[in-house]
């Protein structure tokens, strides 16, 4: 230990000495040991930080029931979770359910849109969770009529909305429409159990029917909207329940056929899972963990490129120290002795980089958190850093310190004391050999580079290439406005003359082209698919008939500009009591009714046959990204809904939308709407696009400013190295020009290997970000042609410099200082 703080000491001093080098190797690693603690943040927030303020997490498991499609991961009837709830209390202490809702809040006479959670009584006991103050639901509430509505509300809403008032707690707030009094509020950090999505408001389900008119979710096994989440009892593992479920499983496909029967014929299936894999949906974990790998490997890169910065200052300061290193092994001193003290520097000047990346994370995650992208629910996540992060920092600081410190270490220590103590410091390799461990420093910081700017050149090529996608209809011009009539208390009547009215005083609005509603909106977060017979079509087994479908009114395809490429659109005379009707796409009437005439084919949907008036053209209604697919159109006039989308093409979309948001006050002030255009809800879509370009493009950048600066290092130590060589050419009649290509010759053949190998390197890369490309080959020529020659430009930039340097050596002075 005497001997530890003996080097510590000594590496202290050292550093003090050398403030410009200690300066500039902090905030190098810092950059790079800051990118890596900023992602991980994000990661550790998704994956392994535990829900806050919920007890024993490590004993809670999630339970999905499979759809009737296929996939396993879905949700659970409001009957079915009954039952499994009453027959698995022998391995679980509970089971509880929830869904995720948006809510209007009224108070004070102001009304705002709050995203909350219905839930089972049991809820907050499952998940071991204590109020502030009050109490959460009892069991026996909402079981008999004339209950009175409970609701509980989030510490955040409770600060912000109530201003922390006591007195909150029973007290009345209507929400959709209806009176409820608050009677608890919930702990601080606790936000549900959806990972990154606001929740502030729990209501017991059974006050489900009170909130969505006209819903009979309570009733009908099939209609599935509740998530499960159980604890375990004590000495019970995951498997153990899962095989109870299992067995309970077999036992409702028997009993109930028809609802437990999915596409492929065979009972539905029953899922557990551990809940800290559930924290992000199973059904998306798999992108989820692949694009957060990805941006750990590049900020792996980067911090690679910062190590090997540091390591060429290393080695250019251990030439300066040859004559003391010499010194101390004629000495007796060992070599080992001699290594842990240059890396007990290297280790020190790690930790000062990781306090400093620490300080970079802090300030990236804050700008993180205060992101708000204009989405339809709230996102919130919470990336403070905790114990993890700090522990994932001080291993990375660790690791770096020794990554960048031994082979400096070993090349300064070893024993040639004859040219050493001569303080011959070429040996530390600037001698003849081709090259030295400075020039495969600087051409491993090219390779890494070329990596990060290809991947950044690949997503910049995918997000242009998405951009210029044809989506179906014309984007430009097209206002959305979208509200939630049913949240709000309307039934059927109410909404549809509540519509009626909007959307006649929208289209005589001056400026106002066309204008229409819908259910759908293309290329949403989530596409709603509908089961349809085929008129004289027999599925094959196991067929798929679930399709993507939109239910609009007159006007819907002048307003988004969708052709119709035969028959006719949805009119007028497409209403209530008049022959049902539908419009196919192109690929539905293909698939279908290939070599036949679609128009005066039927459909059947819901439960009534539709003939088919008209064929538009396929579009994207999921992703960019998707191939084409069978979807269907129904008249609004003849399937009312209560929660619609109003769609406008205006000539001047700025000085439109404030008027349809003066228009919705009119009808309703008490309303909240959600206004953006067609085109910033297609800037959704490309959301991971955009933050893997804009992320990649500044890795990118500054793998490729750092290498640069290697470069220049290297070359200008070359330089100085050679001072007597370039001095016997200048005075042997060298030319500025011989000078110069003797230097950037040399640079270049550094980036040129540097760049072979990560062109091999990007290729391999590009290949598993695959996925994530859009439009764009793995291997996309431009790319891997642009890259490294911009690459070489900025090589010769770096170069440019020292040559100029070299060319202006007086030989006299250079021959006379050896």
């Amino acid at each position: 230990m005497d001997a530890v703080l003996q080097d510590l000491r000594y590496a202290v001093r050292q550093l003090i000495k050398s403030p410009g080098f200690t300066l500039v190797a902090v905030a190098t690693l810092g950059l790079g040991i800051g990118a890596n603690a900023g992602i991980f943040t994000i990661a550790n927030t998704l994956f392994f930080k535990p829900p806050a303020q919920v007890l024993r997490p490590d004993e809670l498991v999630a339970v999905y029931t499979s759809d009737f499609s296929g996939p396993r991961y879905s949700a659970t009837s409001w009957i079915d979770y009954l039952d499994f709830r009453r027959e698995t209390s022998d391995v679980l202490v509970g089971l509880a359910s929830y869904a995720p809702r948006p809510f209007n809040l009224s108070a004070g006479g102001e009304t705002q849109r709050t995203w909350g959670e219905e839930v089972s009584d049991n809820y907050f006991d499952v998940l071991g969770i204590r109020p502030v103050s009050g109490r959460f639901f009892r069991a026996e509430e909402g079981l008999r009529a004339g209950d009175e509505p409970v609701a509980v509300i989030g510490d955040g809403l409770w600060r912000q909305r109530f201003g922390s008032d006591p007195a909150l707690i029973g007290r009345s707030v209507r929400i959709n429409g209806h009176p409820f009094t608050v009677i608890g509020i919930a702990p601080p950090g606790f936000a549900g159990l959806v990972r990154g999505l606001k929740t502030d408001l729990w209501t017991p389900f059974l006050f489900h029917g009170l909130l969505n008119i006209g819903t009979s979710d309570l009733t009908s096994r099939g209609s599935r909207g509740l998530l499960l989440i159980g604890r375990l009892k004590p000495g019970v593992a995951p498997s153990t329940a899962k095989a109870r479920f299992d067995v309970l499983a077999r036992g409702l496909h028997e009993a109930f056929p028809d609802d437990w029967t999915d596409v492929q014929d065979r009972s539905r299936v029953i899922t557990v899972t551990p809940e800290r894999d559930a924290r992000v949906s199973p059904a998306a974990r798999g992108p989820v963990i692949g694009f957060i790998g990805m941006l750990m490997a590049v900020v792996g890169l980067v911090l690679l490129i910062c190590c090997a910065n540091v390591a060429n200052l290393l080695l250019a300061r251990a030439a300066g120290r040859t004559h003391e290193l010499a010194v101390r092994l004629a000495l007796g001193a060992k070599r080992s002795r001699l290594i842990r003290q240059l890396l007990t520097e290297s280790v020190l000047l790690a930790g000062l980089g990781g306090l400093a990346g620490v300080l970079v994370a802090l300030w990236t995650t804050g700008l993180l958190m205060g992101f708000q992208p204009s989405l339809p629910i709230p996102v919130a996540l919470d990336l403070t850093p905790d114990v993890r992060v700090l522990g994932f920092t001080v291993l990375v600081a660790l690791a770096t310190g020794i990554v960048f410190g031994l082979a400096p270490a070993l090349k300064a220590t070893r024993p040639d004391l004859v040219p050493m103590l001569k303080d011959q410091t070429a040996v530390l390799g600037t001698g003849r050999r081709r090259l030295s461990l400075r020039d495969a420093l600087v051409m491993g910081q090219v390779a890494v580079s070329l990596v990060l700017l290809v991947m950044a050149g690949l997503f910049l090529r995918s997000l242009g290439k998405a951009r210029s996608m044809d989506p179906g209809f014309d984007p430009r011009g097209i206002i959305l406005l979208s509200t939630q009539l049913s949240v709000q208390g309307y039934d059927s009547s109410r909404a549809h003359a509540f519509y009626e009215q909007l959307l006649e005083r929208a289209r005589g609005l001056p400026g106002v082209r066309a204008a229409s509603l819908a259910e759908e909106v293309p290329l949403s977060l989530a596409t709603g698919r509908r089961g349809v017979q085929i008129d004289g079509y027999v599925p094959r087994p196991g067929e798929d008939l679930e399709f993507p479908a939109n239910t609009v009114s007159d006007g819907y395809f002048r307003a988004m500009s969708i052709p119709i490429v035969r028959g006719r659109e949805f009119e007028s005379r497409d209403r209530a009591g008049a022959p049902l009707v539908a419009i196919v796409n192109e690929t539905f009437a293909r698939r279908f009714w290939p070599g036949q005439d679609p128009l005066g084919k039927r459909i059947g949907w819901p439960d009534a046959w539709r003939e088919v008036v008209g064929i538009a053209r396929d579009g994207k209604y999921g992703s960019l990204g998707e191939e084409p697919r069978p979807y269907f159109y129904s008249p609004l006039a003849q399937r009312p809904a209560t929660d619609l989308t109003l769609h406008v093409r205006a000539a001047d979309p700025a000085a439109v939308q404030p008027v349809l948001g003066a228009l919705v006050r009119q009808l309703d002030a008490d309303l909240p709407v959600r206004i953006t255009s067609m085109e910033e809800h297609l800037g959704l879509t490309l959301l991971s696009q955009r933050i893997g370009a804009t992320l990649l493009g500044i890795f990118g950048a500054l793998g490729v400013l750092l290498a640069s600066i290697g470069l220049y290092g290297v070359l200008a130590y070359t330089v100085a190295r050679r001072t007597r060589e370039i001095g016997v050419r200048i005075a042997l009649g060298a030319a500025a020009k011989d000078v110069r290509r003797l230097v950037v010759g040399h640079a270049l053949r550094l980036v040129g290997v540097g760049a072979a190998v990560g062109l091999v390197l990007a290729f391999i890369a590009g290949r598993l970000a695959a996925g994530f490309l859009f439009g764009v080959a793995p291997a996309d020529l431009v790319t891997f042609v642009v890259v490294p020659l911009l690459l070489g430009a900025v090589a010769l930039v770096a170069s440019w410099i020292p040559s100029l340097r070299a060319t202006t050596l007086d030989p006299i002075a250079a021959l006379r200082c050896e």
